[in-house]
């Protein structure tokens, strides 16, 4: 399809990123998600004039997937300072790459078990997080100024939370702020991040894509239960950075093989 670009995340089965690069232009995928969550993705050990020449040798370019832990609405200031400059270095990489997708998780925060419920903090003390969600939301703004950077918020399970929600449309107030649709989450989770999904379906720019059974997801493409072919028909009008989130080269092989016969992906 036009416009639609489709990727593979880093395997832990090839030695580094230029055997993922090499694998990623072998099967005829157009990106690889640098997933900041592993060592060889720190800031420090990224070499970006490396990468660059990477890129323009196999045709591939890149996704960042942001660390995981990260929190916007930590109640700590200093916590939050550090997780804002590790988005900050992150956007400066980026933007030197000609990255447009950093995808980011929200972050449930703490919850404490008392005798006869489950009290989250986040929720308890919401207003307090949503006023270091919306100043996390002007810091990255500024950090994103003049690049073509857009940080795509991932649904995990947790937007069936009124405080999340809140939360997230308080990011998705910038148009730098985007949405990340993983399907396999949504579906593991019994569609609780759905709603919200559709609700804001023009804002999807980004798609982590993978099959699922029951709660065991990230399995390869239409193997499973998830009406794949519904969620592209959703989202295809956004031209979205759609990942291919197995975790094999097997996988990985089945799947674009998969998207071939469904022409979603050109088979020449």
């Amino acid at each position: 399809m036009r416009g639609i670009k489709y990727g593979m995340p880093q395997l832990l089965e090839l030695k580094d990123i230029e055997e993922n690069i090499q694998f990623c232009e072998k099967i005829g995928l157009n990106f690889i998600e640098l997933n900041a969550n592993l060592p060889i993705c720190q800031p420090d050990r990224i070499n970006v004039r490396y990468l660059n020449r990477l890129k323009m040798q196999y045709g591939v370019e890149f996704t960042i997937h942001l660390p995981e832990e990260l929190d916007l609405g930590h109640f700590n200031r200093r916590e939050r300072e550090a997780y804002l400059k590790i988005i900050e270095e992150s956007i400066g990489i980026a933007d030197r790459l000609g990255i447009k997708i950093l995808n980011l998780h929200m972050n449930p925060g703490i919850h404490f078990t008392m005798p006869e419920q489950t009290v989250e903090l986040y929720e308890t003390y919401k207003q307090d997080y949503l006023e270091n969600i919306k100043s996390c939301k002007e810091a990255i703004n500024l950090f994103l100024g003049g690049t073509g950077v857009m940080i795509a918020i991932e649904n995990t399970g947790i937007f069936d939370r009124p405080h999340i929600r809140e939360a997230v449309e308080i990011l998705l107030q910038s148009d730098r702020f985007c949405l990340t649709w993983d399907v396999g989450h949504d579906y593991c989770h019994k569609d609780c991040d759905h709603e919200f999904i559709l609700k804001h379906i023009d804002r999807v720019k980004h798609i982590h894509m993978h099959d699922a059974k029951g709660t065991h997801d990230h399995l390869p493409l239409f193997s499973g239960e998830i009406d794949l072919d519904e969620v592209f028909n959703l989202v295809k009008g956004n031209n979205p950075m759609i990942l291919l989130e197995v975790k094999t080269k097997e996988a990985l092989i089945h799947s674009v093989a998969k998207l071939k016969e469904k022409i979603w992906i050109n088979s020449n």
